[in-house]
């Protein structure tokens, strides 16, 4: 466990988000999800959703993430768990960690001409290429329900975002045999980005 000191909740961070959702085989859904929660979905699929972040220094933490979270259903609640995180910075492991039982653990972010890698000690994790995108000149309120197994019940946190949305925004490419091969080769139905985003998690 890394130890390294983080700031107090709520986290006030800004920057970039790019958010995809995926519909995936349900039996093949990653975990663990808290006792009694449902993958949302239909039939024999459920959702998958990934978020690619680039937190800036206004914020109270500069850093980039990939977080790959599951949308449930816990009694009247709907929220996502999340099952994965990578993080380049050592206190938001630490803060994701130790406040809101988020499983992160680092990874390392190279960009290069537009395209950037994520890799872990194990290896490559995903590729996001910057594409074209119209960025809407209006602000859009999302509200957010983190529901994470913390070995002896349930952590609810609560987080809030607005930003300026817009379509599209990255490609995502997955390893065949990273941590994420159960995106490998497919397509999003659903990508959106929030542009100039102003985020504060655990509320």
């Amino acid at each position: 466990m890394i130890d390294a000191p983080y700031p107090s909740p709520p986290w006030r961070l800004r920057g970039t988000v790019h958010a995809a959702l995926w519909r995936v085989p349900r039996a093949a859904l990653p975990g663990p999800l808290p006792d009694g929660a449902r993958p949302l979905g239909w039939g024999r699929s459920a959702l998958l959703a990934t978020v690619r972040a680039e937190w800036q220094p206004a914020g109270d933490l500069t850093y980039a993430e990939l977080v790959v979270a599951v949308p449930v259903r816990l009694g009247r609640r709907i929220g996502v768990a999340i099952t994965a995180a990578w993080v380049d910075s050592p206190a938001s492991l630490a803060g994701g960690r130790t406040l809101w039982a988020i499983p992160k653990r680092l990874g390392r972010f190279e960009s290069v001409n537009g395209r950037t890698a994520l890799a872990d000690p194990q290896g490559p994790v995903a590729i996001f290429a910057d594409r074209p995108e119209r960025i809407l000149p209006l602000r859009l309120p999302v509200p957010l329900l983190v529901l994470q197994p913390d070995g002896s019940g349930i952590r609810i946190t609560r987080a809030a975002a607005t930003g300026r949305p817009g379509l599209g925004g990255i490609d995502w490419v997955f390893p065949p045999t990273g941590p994420l091969a159960i995106l490998a080769g497919r397509r999003p139905f659903l990508a959106v980005t929030l542009a100039d985003a102003e985020a504060r998690f655990g509320l």
